[in-house]
């Protein structure tokens, strides 16, 4: 069941994901279209009665020509206390800081299964906290695949897909750092 607060957080992030697809001049369809998700399900988000995944938060951060952490940023409450996002059926995701020129984003409870790959114009750094992660990185059809153990980290390109999930036992903790464009 949701707290109050994560519920209130789930209305301004609709309001806000409304709010630029209209200043941008976009219907619910072409928003749908450009992110490949269903109508119903921007609709009932736009009104706050659901909360999305951040795969889903970065598809339509794409169609929006922004990103999963601008879209957060603006669903933050006025006091400035963020509030963890769904990250799939284990985990959540939370804000930590969103600048001018870096976002940080926190992860607990990775998913152990591999997702779709991300891709995105900016640089990224992920350092684990807690638990072992393997990040693989696919360019130009080819993978490469690390184990990061506590305080390890590595930086990459953004424009190189890349998706991590948990390896092991532990819970895992993961800070992801998006910096430039």
């Amino acid at each position: 069941m949701k707290s109050t607060l994560q519920r209130e957080a789930d209305v301004r992030l609709g309001q806000a994901i409304r709010g630029m697809r209209r200043d941008l001049g976009l219907t619910l369809v072409q928003v749908a279209a450009a992110s490949g998700l269903s109508q119903p399900f921007l609709s009932q988000l736009e009104l706050g009665r659901t909360r999305p995944s951040m795969r889903s938060l970065f598809r339509i951060a794409g169609a929006l020509g922004t990103t999963q952490q601008a879209l957060l940023a603006l669903a933050d409450n006025p006091e400035g206390e963020t509030v963890p996002y769904d990250v799939g059926a284990q985990g959540g995701g939370r804000l930590l800081l969103h600048g001018p020129s870096a976002d940080v984003t926190e992860f607990v409870g990775v998913s152990e299964e591999f997702a779709e790959y991300f891709r995105h114009d900016r640089h990224e750094l992920l350092y684990v906290v807690r638990g072992m992660v393997e990040l693989e990185l696919r360019e130009h059809g080819e993978s490469t695949v690390r184990i990061l153990r506590p305080r390890d980290c590595v930086g990459y390109a953004g424009t190189v897909e890349h998706r991590f999930r948990q390896v092991g036992p532990e819970e895992c903790v993961v800070v992801v750092v998006h910096s430039g464009a």
